[in-house]
């Protein structure tokens, strides 16, 4: 017999595990955009799979993890005067191998609004997709 009680419990059972893989995916991509403004390399390339690639379209630039991590001496320079702000695109989370996130990137001089497509793959990073979505932040 299924009480109220059971059924508010399976219920909230069902959003628990429903909401998993987002919680997930929130929490590697938060430590993600934390690691990658500290410009830490050893927790970038702990959260990137060993055949990671990373693709800026806009650039048409693909790199495999290593390539990845020799770039950020690049990027400290850049990143020493930036600030980010990202958001999971709605919609996005009930795939657990996949994510879409928003990031606006704020530099001194300008900002941009970038798409990241990410494909996880056993709690890592197996591939991220970068696309310049617009020149401001302004729908942010």
């Amino acid at each position: 017999m299924v009480t109220k009680r059971s059924l508010i419990s399976m219920l909230v059972v069902g959003v628990l595990i429903a909401a998993s893989p987002a919680t997930a995916q929130s929490s590697l991509l938060d430590r993600w955009y934390t690691a990658l403004f500290d410009v830490n390399r050893v927790a970038i390339a702990d959260l990137l799979a060993d055949d990671a690639v990373i693709t800026l379209e806009d650039l048409d630039v693909t790199q495999t993890k290593t390539e990845f991590i020799e770039s950020l001496d690049e990027w400290e320079e850049v990143a020493k005067d930036a600030n980010l702000a990202w958001q999971l695109e709605e919609g996005t989370g009930a795939d657990a191998t996949k994510s879409s996130v928003l990031v606006c990137y704020q530099f001194p001089d300008n900002e941009m609004m970038i798409r990241e497509v990410f494909t996880f793959a056993d709690g890592k990073i197996a591939r991220s997709v970068q696309t310049t979505v617009s020149d401001s932040c302004e729908n942010f």
